[in-house]
């Protein structure tokens, strides 16, 4: 009897602190805030694939951050080639982004680059008494942005990020036979884009945590 009133007295306690607390949530504001800046410049996407990805990567991009953070100013100023020709440089140093700057109105410019590896193979042997095993062909593409403020030439934040896809998979065995998997018609260098931009532009979204108050 005495074990059964210390438990209903640890189980009342238990109950009486549970209703005095509760959870709340409590925004984070993003990493990066781009409010600070009266107009950004956007460069389109390079790759080692086709003009169609780098629109679609340029395109992706801007929506990211306008989604993350309304009311940001983008200019769209272009490929680099016609970039840097139309302020009569040839890369990215200081004296081109002040150029840039002075020409277009804009604080500071987004410069990307996306980058496709060749198909990588992968055998795996399961067992060999059995000879089990498959081989597992994937593409993965990496992505880096870099943001850099005109007036001074600075690198002022920059972020990358990678994502990987299956082509195709072959599994062999000595009791089953040869049975093989492909991605069909589908191009996985365009259905890697938004993955990859989604996790490029993570700093320019806010987020929440969830807190215990009493």
């Amino acid at each position: 009897m005495h074990l059964v009133t210390r438990f209903a007295g640890m189980l009342l306690s238990l109950l009486s602190l549970w209703g005095c607390s509760s959870t709340v949530t409590v925004p984070v504001p993003p990493r990066v805030d781009l409010q600070g800046f009266n107009t950004l410049g956007l460069v389109d996407f390079t790759s080692n694939a086709t003009p169609s990805i780098n629109a679609q990567t340029t395109r992706e991009f801007g929506t990211h951050i306008h989604a993350a953070q309304p009311g940001t100013r983008i200019v769209k100023l272009g490929s680099r080639e016609s970039l840097l020709a139309s302020v009569g440089r040839r890369e990215f140093d200081a004296q081109a982004l002040r150029r840039i700057g002075a020409k277009y109105g804009v604080e500071a410019i987004f410069v990307g680059a996306l980058n496709y590896s060749e198909p990588k193979t992968e055998v795996t042997i399961t067992d060999v008494a059995k000879l089990e095993g498959g081989v597992r062909v994937d593409l993965r593409g990496d992505i880096h942005i870099e943001l850099m403020e005109t007036r001074s030439g600075a690198s002022m934040w920059s972020s990358s990020a990678w994502a990987r896809r299956q082509l195709g998979r072959m599994n062999v065995s000595a009791e089953h036979g040869v049975s093989a998997s492909g991605r069909g018609v589908s191009n996985p260098r365009e259905e890697m884009v938004p993955s990859l931009v989604y996790h490029l532009t993570e700093d320019f979204r806010p987020t929440s945590v969830r807190q215990k108050v009493n």
